[in-house]
């Protein structure tokens, strides 16, 4: 079994509770997964965004709402990428959050699925990183066909000279994400693949302009949009209901609980869960 991760017994208390909270998390998940038929892991959207991805395209660009599961679906297909020879499309997987928490959550995502695969090699490591001077924490995990994952935080120079899956998760929350974006994009001239998900933060958001530039035909990619009704739709909340029960957990009904998460994000329920960037 891989350590779910390397940092778990240091760092401050807040951050030991947070990992643990995360590895309380993944083990109802794969204790949820374990209930459900062969092939259903993935809900409909997790499995269109697979598929999607699948084609090739060189760049996608994926608004989604808050809180559906996407970025562990893509953590799923990062390990299959990663895992895979390179005669078969197999290459490095570089994902960036916007910060060092999120790259930590991805790549105990990464670990799960590859338990789930049975493609792990090693188990889940770090390595600091130097650009100019500045250290970066990064997190690794690598596979029997000489690929890896990395995951770090925003840091544009990271990207420089990289090759292979590149994942921008949460991107119109990053602090440069112009800078980001170049240096992803670049890469794409040998080969490889970015994609970049987020929820909306306004309508001149980077993140929304990118959007926008593709769907005119002014950047060549693909677009597609996930909203919290789409999610629920194809199952989100009957697999949010199994994964309480696995931790003991009550739950309201499902017109309950769609009533409370709208109510929670109030007037920001159309950007944060309908993908309507506020102008």
């Amino acid at each position: 079994r891989l350590p779910l991760s390397p940092l778990r017994a240091r760092g401050a208390p807040a951050a030991r509770e947070r990992a643990l909270e995360r590895e309380r998390e993944i083990a109802a998940a794969e204790a949820a997964f374990a209930r459900l038929p062969k092939g259903s892991v993935l809900l409909g959207y997790q499995a269109a965004t697979h598929a999607l991805l699948m084609t090739g395209v060189s760049l996608i660009a994926i608004e989604k709402s808050r809180r559906i599961g996407l970025t562990w679906a893509l953590a799923a297909y990062a390990v299959l990428k990663a895992a895979a020879q390179k005669s078969a499309g197999g290459m490095n997987a570089w994902y960036m959050g916007y910060d060092q928490e999120m790259a930590r959550e991805f790549i105990d995502v990464c670990a799960m699925w590859a338990r789930a695969f049975g493609m792990a090699d090693e188990a889940v490591d770090e390595e600091v990183l130097d650009w100019d001077g500045e250290k970066v924490q990064a997190f690794r995990l690598k596979f029997a066909s000489g690929f890896k994952i990395v995951a770090l935080p925003s840091v544009p120079r990271a990207l420089r000279g990289k090759q292979g899956l590149v994942i921008i998760d949460e991107a119109a929350f990053h602090a440069k994400l112009t800078e980001v974006l170049k240096a992803a994009i670049a890469l794409l001239m040998w080969g490889g693949q970015v994609v970049v998900v987020s929820t909306h933060d306004g309508v001149a958001n980077p993140f929304n302009l990118l959007i926008d530039d593709i769907k005119a035909g002014r950047r060549k990619g693909a677009t597609t949009r996930i909203t919290f009704d789409d999610a629920i739709a194809a199952g989100l909340y009957e697999r949010v209901r199994m994964t309480a029960e696995v931790n003991g957990r009550p739950i309201a009904s499902k017109e309950e609980w769609i009533s409370d998460i709208r109510d929670t994000y109030g007037d920001d329920a159309e950007e944060e869960l309908d993908c309507v960037p506020e102008a």
